[in-house]
């Protein structure tokens, strides 16, 4: 009987620290380096974003939804934010759109008419594959949070237009 309650005793104990491996430790990926000119004619790179959090809309210069349905989502959701506009088209497969050209196709995206909707005034719109590349993404309007460590808190492939996901996703990159 003192042999089973002794196994027994090892037992819970042995269960107890499942999961206390560094195995089992989830790894932080930190956001790949990078540096562009945006439509700005300010370079954006790793340096000029530590220290801060900000989100990364991997997108297109052809592609309006889900991309600009994404960026308008992230805007309505909480202006102003830093907001990063990377193209996952190689800079040699130039499109014929200028930075400036899609910035202001992505400000007209909710425009009704005569009536102007917002601009996207935070938004900085750059080349950027190969940050896209470096994480997996290949799907335009994909996002990602980084956090001012410059780790991605969060990685979305595909369109992302939910207010309250944006907003929780936005306060853990932040935090």
């Amino acid at each position: 009987m003192k042999q089973f309650a002794f196994m027994m005793l090892m037992l819970l104990i042995s269960s107890s620290l499942a999961g206390c491996t560094s195995e089992d430790t989830e790894e932080s990926q930190s956001f790949p380096v990078f540096s562009s000119v945006a439509d700005n004619d300010e370079i954006y790179d790793n340096t000029r974003m530590e220290g801060s959090a900000y989100i990364v809309v991997f997108s297109a210069e052809w592609c309006n939804s889900p991309c600009f349905t994404t960026m308008h989502a992230i805007w309505s959701a909480q202006s102003e934010l830093p907001v990063l506009v990377m193209s996952t088209d190689p800079a040699e497969n130039a499109t014929g759109v200028t930075l400036s050209e899609w910035h202001e196709s992505a400000d007209a995206h909710d425009d009704d008419g005569e009536e102007t909707g917002v601009t996207l005034t935070t938004y900085a719109f750059m080349k950027g594959h190969e940050a896209g590349i470096s994480l997996g993404i290949d799907k335009p309007g994909s996002v990602v949070f980084v956090n001012a460590d410059g780790e991605v808190t969060y990685l979305h492939e595909g369109r992302m237009d939910d207010t309250a996901d944006i907003l929780e996703r936005w306060a853990d990159a932040s935090a």
